[in-house]
């Protein structure tokens, strides 16, 4: 008998009991083992046909291994099996691999590794679903409050507002830009902290002559362009989120240079995210934009839409992205001229200030119904979360938490600011209760009634 064959023998005889060898045949196979020359080429044979004869042996059933190993073997089956041999165990096999060389010992302890089943693949294969599943759904409940910027402009701010400030020392670092905006004016040399910058780039239009020029002095001239003479105005070389953008009014439609150029910027590290913002967006849109973004290897994160207690067309696009596992900012949170806040009503039409009202009574008398129940709102949280400084515009901002978008609000006048740096911290672990939520639906669609009216 050959070393080989009896190593055969000893793998096949660790993962079954079939296997029969006197004690005269171990102790010569050994004497062999030993005296055999290292020859690498015949250790990769001898590994390889040991391979081969525990597949055959641990894929076939009990009868079919008994015959095929002692084919291989060569050792005889069990009806010929004389008295004197003694039954291989599997206690065995460690034996035999202190007796091999040690190229030969740990070749041989790889080909006995066992097998997983395919029950252990399907509940790992479970396993890392749930946990996929998981990040979704946690994806999908996470929403923060950000800072809009559309509204400053140099010639009405010299410095960028306070409320900036004590929003970033708050811990609401998310600063959403336009690209090319007046606002980079004053961003650049605003503070020394680093924020998180959202930048929105409008495709430069082409007239019809992105389909003629080339497509790579398309894409610098539409998209990367705009963007990176951004980056240079704000001093940064990385963005968080870059967002496509388009104020157009109809249907939302974007060329094909726009997506292989934010896929070719995402690709160069410049920013980590990619969203989509339009004013007409719906779902179909939005997820032909996210499969045009998957086809160039990348993928859609979050979208921008128009949400306010005024404002409440994109509430079922929320849902629908929701569902997607995107996140959605929703952006002027206050409503038209910051009339769903709740501080200008028909009773303060200055807000509190000492100047000339803003709005007439035929602008703020349609609002009453809203206006009252944020009203109510605020005194029964006031009593319930035991914070007497809670107001309507977090209120507002609240609302629009509830329904599962992250608010993205001005900080220019000094109440906003109050108002989203009170929704943080130890002073914003509070919510809207269902009922509460409820009341302010009701209040909305009523309004929405009388507008129509009007």
């Amino acid at each position: 008998m050959k070393p080989w064959t009896f190593a055969t023998c000893a793998s096949a005889g660790a993962f079954d009991s079939w296997q029969w060898l006197s004690s005269e045949a171990r102790m010569g196979t050994f004497a062999q083992v030993r005296e055999a020359p290292r020859d690498r080429r015949k250790d990769r044979e001898f590994l390889e046909r040991s391979l081969r004869s525990l597949r055959s042996s641990t894929l076939s059933t009990p009868s079919s291994m008994t015959s095929a190993t002692s084919v291989t073997s060569g050792c005889p089956s069990s009806a010929s099996r004389p008295s004197s041999w003694t039954r291989w165990t599997p206690l065995a096999a460690p034996l035999l691999l202190v007796s091999l060389p040690k190229c030969r010992r740990a070749k041989l302890k790889v080909s006995t590794r066992r097998i997983p089943c395919a029950a252990e693949e399907e509940s790992k294969e479970s396993m890392s679903m749930d946990f996929l599943q998981k990040l979704i759904q946690k994806q999908r409940s996470a929403t923060e409050l950000g800072i809009c910027t559309r509204e400053w402009h140099p010639e009405i701010f010299d410095d960028v507002p306070q409320g900036y400030r004590d929003a970033l020392e708050s811990g609401i670092d998310l600063v959403d830009v336009l690209a090319n905006s007046s606002a980079l004016q004053l961003l650049a040399d605003a503070t020394k902290s680093q924020p998180r910058f959202c930048v929105r780039v409008a495709p430069k239009p082409t007239l019809g002559l992105g389909y003629v020029l080339n497509k790579n002095l398309v894409m610098h001239l539409t998209v990367l362009s705009p963007l990176q003479q951004t980056m240079k105005r704000l001093n940064v070389g990385y963005i968080e989120t870059l967002t496509i953008h388009s104020d157009v009014q109809g249907r939302m439609h974007f060329p094909f240079w726009v997506y292989d150029a934010v896929v070719e910027a995402y690709q160069k590290g410049l920013c980590s995210r990619i969203g989509i913002s339009h004013p007409n967006a719906d779902v179909k849109a939005v997820m032909q934009a996210k499969q045009e973004l998957e086809k160039r290897g990348a993928t859609l994160s979050c979208v921008f839409v128009n949400l306010s207690l005024l404002e409440r067309e994109a509430l079922q696009l929320v849902k629908d992205c929701r569902a997607e596992g995107l996140q959605v900012f929703a952006t002027n949170v206050l409503g038209p001229d910051e009339l769903a806040s709740g501080r200008y009503t028909a009773a303060n039409p200055t807000g509190g200030e000492i100047s000339v009202p803003r709005f007439t009574l035929s602008q703020l008398m349609p609002l009453r119904p809203l206006h009252q129940a944020l009203e109510d709102v605020v005194k029964g949280l006031r009593i319930r979360a035991e914070k007497p400084e809670i107001n309507t515009t977090q209120v507002a901002l609240q609302w629009v938490v509830s329904k599962g978008a992250s608010p993205m609000c001005d900080v220019t006048t000094e109440a906003n600011a109050k108002a989203v740096t009170g929704c943080t911290g130890e002073d914003g672990n509070w919510k809207l209760t269902p009922d509460e939520e409820a009341m302010l639906d009701a209040a909305a669609d009523e309004v929405a009634k009388s507008r129509r009216r009007w």
